[in-house]
């Protein structure tokens, strides 16, 4: 279950799945990411600063986020990765950040292996099975037990507002039976991009799976929505701090 919680003074959004976990997606009121927003960097800049102090960190592991299938499993002492939509990490006390206003951010995390993974998932990254394939290189590469991955699925633009034509529906639903993914009106199709995701993570035997029902269009008072601020907003971010003992 998904409840709003505080960090430092600001609202977050946890899930009682990872509740003793530093694993949380940020709203309006704690942005880290200025995007088209400038005004509002040095509030950015405070929050990031008070991210780290808070979580005992001192740097802030990030990408450049290009609608892509790139994942890294991040290396010590780098804290930028060009051109990537998913970081994993198995280093302790390591800081992970991705950001969205839009888009499906997902958690992934191991107790048990203290490791995990965060994914930016726009439609290109669902179309791409960009979360299935983050989970797949977190089974073979770190030898991690799908059993043991905790996913949460975080707040995005929801079934209600992602409305696309069928060249976009063609490239993201390959079963057209599965009305629970999609609904059709007239020559429109609303798509379901979190249950997209949900579909790959239980591909893989991962069934510990929570999903927010939040959508950030309709929710643009407490998330940043690129469609319906046209663009013209900030970023919320999803964050997953690895803790500091194995």
């Amino acid at each position: 279950m998904f409840y709003f919680d505080n960090f430092n003074g600001k609202k977050i959004l946890k899930s009682s799945l990872l509740q003793d976990y530093d694993c949380f997606f940020t709203t309006r009121d704690f942005p880290l990411t200025a995007g088209a927003l400038e005004n509002i960097e040095p509030e950015c800049s405070i929050n990031r600063l008070s991210l780290k102090k808070q979580l005992g960190v001192q740097n802030i592991t990030t990408a450049k986020q290009v609608h892509g299938c790139n994942i890294e499993i991040i290396n010590k002492n780098t804290y930028f990765y060009d051109n990537t939509d998913a970081l994993i990490s198995n280093i302790p006390s390591s800081l992970m950040l991705l950001n969205y206003a839009d888009c499906v951010p997902i958690i992934l995390y191991s107790k048990k292996d203290n490791t995990g993974g965060i994914i930016h998932a726009g439609w290109r990254g669902c179309a791409a099975e960009i979360t299935a394939k983050t989970a797949d290189r977190m089974i073979k590469e770190l030898n991690i037990h799908p059993e043991n991955i905790t996913a949460l699925i975080g707040p995005s633009i929801g079934k209600c507002c992602f409305e696309t034509d069928e060249d976009v529906f063609l490239k993201l639903i390959k079963d057209k039976s599965n009305t629970e993914l999609y609904t059709k009106k007239g020559n429109k199709f609303f798509i379901d991009l979190k249950m997209i995701n949900k579909y790959q993570l239980l591909e893989k035997d991962i069934h510990n799976i929570d999903i927010s029902d939040y959508c950030t269009c309709c929710m643009s008072d407490i998330f940043f929505s690129y469609r319906k601020e046209k663009g013209i907003t900030a970023r919320h971010s999803a964050i997953v701090k690895i803790k500091g003992d194995k």
